[in-house]
């Protein structure tokens, strides 16, 4: 039986791309992973960081504007310029999430 309990997951920039890029469905996926019901969230710096990345990040960035994702607001300073440094940031603050991201360096921090 599946926990009805809604689970926050903070995707990564480079999460996000990857799965795209072998065309892997991002919401089901999470749903199946988790085995639980998941709200999919992504930070304001995560898309100032798609939008600075150009082209090749072009369908990401659509594909976020597209889909029903949570926007969080940014929680931190504006002197980070990071996507990941804002979602560090911000699990730190809200212990709540759980990150989707394909960084090794999350687990060591």
């Amino acid at each position: 039986m599946k926990n009805l309990t809604p689970n926050y997951v903070l995707i990564d920039t480079n999460f996000i791309y990857f799965s795209l890029k072998n065309k892997i469905n991002l919401c089901s996926s999470l749903l199946n992973c988790l085995n639980a019901v998941t709200v999919p969230c992504v930070s304001e710096c995560v898309l100032m960081e798609l939008e600075k990345l150009g082209p090749k990040f072009k369908l990401a960035l659509k594909y976020l504007k597209n889909r029903k994702f949570i926007k969080l607001n940014c929680f931190h300073p504006k002197n980070i310029i990071y996507a990941d440094d804002c979602i560090y940031n911000t699990v730190n603050l809200f212990r709540h999430f759980i990150v989707a991201t394909c960084e090794i360096h999350f687990k060591q921090r």
